[in-house]
C-alpha cells in the first residue's frame, strides 16, 4: 500500500503507522465523515499464515461487541482488491510501553490509576463474552488528554461459541510470552482469568521497570512461566503496600483456581487502594482518630457536624448522608460533555427497587438512598433537544466491609438487578420514569468508596433503543458513579 491510496471509495491513506501479524496500520482520513482515522489491512496475497484472515475476522467481531470508554471503538470494516480492512477510532497518545521506558518505574498511584482503567475495559470485554488474550504494555495507549485506551482485539477468544467463524483451537497459541498467562502456551488456551493475569503483568512492569519473567528468547520465558512461581513484587521495589504486592503475587498465579476470579472483583479492589494511596500521598494535616462505624444517618435527626478534616480519603464515617455531601452539583464525562443536577432527595431504600433487591440491601443495613438525577447540558457535543439523563443512586452500609459485599452482589456483575430508574419531575422534585426505559438503549455503572456505593444509569431522553449511543451513555454513566459518594464532602 502506498500513501494516497482511496480505499473502499472512502477512506484515504495518510501515513502508516507500523506492520504486525495482523498485517500493517495506516492513519487516514475519512472522507464522509471528514475524521482521523485508524486503518488495519490484511493482504490476502497467499504468503500470509493461513489462519490470519480468521483472526482478522474475530477481531472485527469482537470490538463491536465492546462499547466502552476505555476501549478504541471499531468503525467500519470490509474487503477492498482482496485487502480486509478495519476501521477503528485513531487514538493520539503515548503507549504504556513509552511510558515505562521513560518513567520506570511509574508513581504508586498513577501505576494502579492506568490498571484500573485497563481493568474496566476487561470487565466490560468479558460482559461482552470476549477475551482480550494479549493484554501488554504495547496496546494500552495514553491519550493526550490523559485517558487510557486498551487496543487491538485481534487474538480475541469468545466465552459463547456463537459466531459463524473458525474456533479457537484451530488457531496457532497466542499471546505475548512476557504477559500471557501460562495456560495460553498450552491446549486448553485459558479464559477470562488469563486476561487477569496479564494484567498482573502489567501492574508489576509499571511498579518494577520490568515484566516478572525475562529470558534471552520467548521460549525461554514461557518454559520458566510453566515450570516457575512468580516473582515476588517487593523484590524489586520495596516500600510498596503489602495489600499491592498481595494482589499482584494473587493475579500472577500459575493456577488460574488461585487467581481472582472476575474483573469486577480486580476493579473493585484496585480502586479501594488507589483512594487510600491517593489519600497517602496527599499532603494533609494529621489526621483525627478513625471514628467508630455508625449506621446511616437518620435524617429525622439533625447530622452531627463533621470535623474540618472529615473528609480525608481513607475514613469516611463521619460523611453526612445528604446529597450535597455525596452528589456533586456538575460533572463532566470522559467526552467533554457538561452534566447538571436537576433534582434531588433522600429516598427510602424500598423505593430503589423491587422487593427482593430491597430485602438484599436492607438484609446489609441499608434503609436510605440518597438519588439524584443529572442531565446533559447543551454544547459542543450535546444535542439540547433530545438530551442524556443520568439517574444516581448513592446506598450507605455500616462498613466498607459489608459495601464491598454489596458491591460484589449488587453491582454490575451482580444478577440483573433492576433499580429504579428516576428522572425529574415537571417543575421540581423527582419521579419514577416509566417502564419502557428498562427496554430502551441504557448503560449502568457503579462504583464503591468506603461504606458508599453508587449506582448510575444513563439512558437518553427519547428512550431509543438505537445501541449506537452506547459510547455516549457509558461515558455518562462511569463519570456520574465515580462522581458520587463521599469525595464530595469537604469538612469546614
Amino acid at each position: 500500500m502506498e500513501r494516497g491510496r482511496l480505499i473502499a471509495e472512502r477512506y484515504e491513506l495518510i501515513d502508516r503507522l507500523g506492520r504486525g501479524g495482523m498485517g500493517e496500520v495506516w492513519a487516514a482520513r475519512d472522507r464522509v465523515l471528514h475524521r482521523e482515522v485508524a486503518l488495519k489491512l490484511l493482504h490476502l496475497d497467499g504468503t500470509v499464515h493461513a489462519d490470519l484472515p480468521r483472526r482478522f475476522e474475530r477481531e472485527a467481531v469482537a470490538a463491536a461487541q465492546i462499547v466502552h470508554p476505555n476501549v478504541a471503538g471499531l468503525y467500519d470494516r470490509g474487503i477492498h482488491d482482496d485487502v480486509l480492512f478495519l476501521v477503528m477510532e485513531k487514538v493520539e497518545g503515548q503507549t504504556l510501553t513509552a511510558r515505562i521506558q521513560a518513567e520506570s518505574p511509574l508513581p504508586l498511584t498513577r501505576a494502579l490509576a492506568i490498571a484500573g482503567s485497563v481493568c474496566a475495559a476487561l470487565e466490560a470485554a468479558h460482559r461482552a463474552q470476549v477475551i482480550h488474550y494479549d493484554i501488554k504494555p504495547h496496546n494500552v495507549v495514553a491519550t493526550d488528554d490523559g485517558q487510557v485506551k486498551v487496543m487491538d482485539f485481534g487474538i480475541a477468544w469468545f466465552v459463547q461459541a456463537t459466531f459463524a467463524m473458525a474456533r479457537s483451537s484451530q488457531l496457532a497459541p497466542a499471546g505475548t510470552p512476557e504477559f500471557g498467562a501460562p495456560e495460553q502456551f498450552l491446549t486448553e488456551r485459558g479464559d477470562r482469568r488469563s486476561d487477569l493475569y496479564a494484567l498482573g503483568g502489567i501492574l508489576f512492569a509499571m511498579l518494577a521497570g520490568q515484566p516478572p519473567f525475562t529470558g534471552h528468547n520467548g521460549i525461554v520465558v514461557v518454559r520458566r512461566k510453566l515450570d516457575e512461581e512468580a516473582p515476588p513484587l517487593d523484590a524489586f521495589r520495596a516500600g510498596l503496600p503489602p495489600e499491592v504486592t498481595a494482589l499482584v503475587a494473587e493475579l500472577l498465579q500459575r493456577d488460574p483456581d488461585r487467581r481472582p476470579q472476575s474483573a469486577q472483583q480486580v476493579q473493585q479492589r484496585l480502586q479501594a487502594l488507589l483512594a487510600v494511596c491517593t489519600a497517602a500521598e496527599a499532603p494533609t494535616t494529621a489526621l483525627p482518630p478513625t471514628p467508630s462505624t455508625r449506621l446511616v444517618h437518620d435524617t429525622r435527626r439533625e447530622p452531627r457536624p463533621p470535623s474540618t478534616d472529615s473528609w480525608n480519603h481513607a475514613s469516611t464515617d463521619e460523611t453526612p448522608f445528604t446529597p450535597d455531601a455525596l452528589l456533586p452539583r456538575r460533572f463532566t464525562n470522559d467526552l467533554s460533555i457538561e452534566f447538571a443536577r436537576t433534582a434531588v432527595d433522600i429516598r427510602d431504600a424500598r423505593e430503589a427497587g423491587p422487593s427482593d433487591l430491597v430485602s438484599e440491601l436492607t438484609r446489609r443495613g441499608c434503609t436510605e438512598v440518597v438519588v439524584g438525577v443529572y442531565t446533559e447540558q447543551p454544547g459542543p457535543h450535546a444535542a439540547p433537544e433530545n438530551p442524556v439523563h443520568v439517574s444516581v443512586q448513592v446506598f450507605a452500609f455500616p462498613d466498607a466491609a459489608t459495601a464491598r459485599d454489596a458491591h460484589g452482589y449488587l453491582g454490575d456483575g451482580g444478577g440483573g438487578w433492576h433499580f429504579t430508574v428516576w428522572g425529574t419531575r415537571d417543575g421540581d422534585g423527582l419521579t419514577p420514569c416509566p417502564e419502557r426505559v428498562h427496554r430502551s438503549a441504557r448503560w449502568r455503572y457503579s462504583w464503591r468508596a468506603h461504606r458508599y456505593l453508587t449506582a448510575a444509569l444513563a439512558y437518553r431522553a427519547d428512550l431509543t433503543d438505537d445501541r449506537s449511543i452506547g459510547p455516549w451513555l457509558a461515558a455518562a454513566a462511569r463519570r456520574a458513579a465515580v462522581s458520587g459518594g463521599p469525595q464530595n464532602h469537604h469538612g469546614t
